[in-house]
């Protein structure tokens, strides 16, 4: 495969870890509720969130995950499947679409502009404000959908556990950007986190509904093996308190806070769901 090196000057220091490979398909099915098909066009995730799943589900080292591996052939691939694969396609499920080096590799652009000439159905989530730029393509879509994952309202905090993701605050300004292109979002309101989505719940709320989006949706943290370990290390965390770690390994605890979260979002007149 081609090397990146040059074609990543100038772009985020995490672009240089990026390398190509190849896929045998450019879609795969889903199991997730609403989605028929997912669609993922980098392996690994630069955002680098401590809460992260994916590497459990993907069966990658944890630590290598911030290694970014770009599907260089995946809009050829897409060409032949999109008009022959119908469904909702969920883009992306196993990592974010929107990363930093899609500025520059515009891999997840290629994809949309092959799903606009088959006129697919897209569901897009991601942590970040990059999307705003193919709001142009994605209202060239029946039906799409954008959802942007927000766990706080707060800078700060997000920094702790989110180190590679644009900050809620620009997500929040993108969340109102694509509404006011006249497109559908939500705001996937997840993994949900004591003393840290609570956190501005209030300011929280208010932008959502400023920002015109009338959809939520709502998750709890799922912890898997070694998860706590590095959220409690990051820099930062020690000042959530001692009770931080018991609190994120009560089921109980965390059940109530989406509740709690569910219902905040119900008053302020969103149409909020669970995740799973």
């Amino acid at each position: 495969m081609r090397d990146l090196d040059s074609f990543c000057e100038g772009l985020p220091s995490a672009a240089s870890k990026v390398r190509w490979v190849e896929c045998k398909s450019a879609m795969s099915p889903s199991r997730l509720p609403g989605l028929d098909l997912t669609l993922n066009p980098y392996q690994g995730c630069a955002h680098d969130c401590t809460y992260c799943y994916a590497p459990y589900l993907m069966r990658r080292e944890r630590e290598r995950w911030s290694e970014v591996s770009a599907k260089a052939d995946l809009p050829r691939l897409l060409r032949a499947e999109a008009s022959k694969r119908r469904g909702v396609i969920g883009l992306s499920t196993a990592t974010d679409p929107y990363q930093p080096i899609e500025a520059g590799l515009r891999l997840t652009r290629r994809c949309l502009e092959e799903l606009v000439r088959a006129q697919a159905r897209v569901s897009v989530l991601t942590k970040s404000d990059l999307v705003v730029r193919d709001a142009d393509l994605l209202m060239k879509l029946p039906k799409a959908e954008v959802g942007i994952t927000i766990t706080t309202s707060r800078d700060d905090l997000a920094r702790i556990f989110e180190p590679g993701a644009p900050p809620p605050s620009r997500r929040l300004r993108a969340l109102r950007e694509l509404n006011e292109a006249g497109l559908d979002t939500y705001v996937f309101i997840g993994p949900i986190i004591p003393y840290v989505t609570d956190a501005g719940m209030d300011e929280l709320m208010a932008a959502i509904v400023g920002s015109g989006c009338r959809r939520a949706m709502t998750d709890r943290l799922r912890l898997r093996p070694g998860m706590l370990a590095r959220m409690t290390s990051r820099p930062g965390a020690e000042a959530l308190g001692d009770d931080f770690a018991p609190l994120c390994s009560s089921e109980q605890y965390l059940a109530a806070m989406e509740r709690m979260v569910s219902d905040r979002c119900a008053a302020h007149g969103l149409r909020v769901q669970n995740a799973f």
